[in-house]
């Protein structure tokens, strides 16, 4: 049996009732933390996770917070985008899982907001088939414009701004508009040269007229040919504005090449230089999007868009339109029935797997 020392008062610093076995080998301290004393050094899981939350939560409030100020500089027009009131809004299709949103491209040169659009590129955000789908609107095609009679679509913005340019499309093609966005062409070269430019493919045709028919500052712009081709700023906008060459729809079909070349170069620019270029251009934009959903979609775009794949179309389709005249202008006569349903089903064509159609066409 082995032998019990009691240890006297005062012999040693061991408090006076305590046992030692003198061939036991003490016993190696616990270091795991007293949760209801708080003794010991390591911290529990669960703290060490709430720490971990808490920083997570601290660090994405001050980006949200950055990035609202930051959005906060747009030329934001609450009252810039008005319920229809030419249509109803259960006529119109749209799905929950779409977001789109109409850029309107002005040729304003002086601060006329009046002036006719030169571009109507809709942007359709597909979350559910993770697909960001861009559709032109032909300027030349002869509408039934409401409270102004037929006309050329993009008379409407000259008529009644980007309100009535976002009401005629909804009246003519029964497609819900969710927001716009209205840019002029000092902000569009701004953008392409604040990121480095953009590469498109250039034809021998293209390029032959642009060196030979465009100017910019009295002196011709060269351009060369091929599949891979870099344009700055002022040498884009002229691209995406060849006209007399071809065709309107040709034109279109350009201004989305330098679309995806856009988009394509803000996937490979860093966050420091996005922000730079966020501050020069958001006060340039007129919008109906506030600071708080642009932040929403800033997060999104970072996170989610930015992987999309990018598809293409043009109003009118293919097949569904003929040249005409009309009060002596040359002019797009479209079978409106047929782009009705071409739209609906590119913008919100069923996908087997991730969801429908959830809205309606009359």
């Amino acid at each position: 049996m082995d032998d019990i020392y009691f240890t006297k008062s005062g012999k040693n610093n061991d408090p006076p009732g305590s046992e030692i076995n003198k061939n036991q080998k003490p016993e190696k301290k616990d270091n795991n933390i007293d949760i209801d004393s708080g003794r010991g050094k390591k911290k529990s899981p669960i703290k060490v996770l709430i720490s971990i939350l808490l920083v997570v939560v601290i660090i994405f409030l001050s980006s949200f917070g950055y990035i609202y100020n930051l959005m906060s500089k747009v030329n934001y027009n609450e009252a810039g985008h008005k319920d229809n009131v030419y249509v109803n809004d259960d006529a119109l299709a749209f799905s929950s899982n779409v977001w789109n949103i109409l850029f309107v491209g002005v040729d304003r040169r002086s601060s006329d907001l009046s002036s006719r659009s030169d571009t109507m590129l809709l942007l359709s955000i597909d979350s559910a088939n993770k697909k960001i789908k861009m559709t032109s609107f032909l300027r030349d095609l002869w509408i039934d414009i409401p409270d102004s009679g037929y006309a050329k679509l993009n008379a409407a913005c000259t008529y009644g701004g980007a309100q009535l340019v976002m009401d005629t499309i909804e009246y003519n093609f029964n497609i819900k508009i969710d927001n716009y966005a209205l840019v002029d062409f000092e902000m569009f070269t701004d953008i392409i040269d604040m990121l480095g430019g953009v590469n498109v493919e250039v034809t021998e045709k293209e390029s032959k007229y642009m060196s030979t028919k465009v100017f910019e500052n009295g002196v011709p712009l060269s351009i060369s040919h091929g599949e891979n081709v870099h344009l700055d700023g002022t040498e884009a906008l002229w691209y995406c504005r060849i006209r007399a060459l071809d065709s309107d729809f040709m034109r279109t079909y350009r201004q989305r090449k330098v679309m995806t070349s856009i988009i394509s170069k803000f996937k490979q620019t860093n966050i420091i230089e996005l922000k730079n270029i966020a501050i020069d251009i958001l006060p340039k934009i007129e919008t109906d999007l506030s600071a708080l959903t642009l932040t929403k979609l800033s997060f999104g775009t970072v996170f989610k868009y930015m992987r999309y794949e990018v598809e293409q179309a043009k109003i009118p389709a293919d097949n569904t339109w003929k040249n005409g005249k009309k009060k002596g202008q040359s002019v797009l006569l479209a079978d409106l029935d047929k782009n009705r349903l071409f739209l609906e089903d590119f913008l919100y064509s069923k996908d087997e797997k991730n969801g429908k159609n959830e809205g309606t066409s009359s």
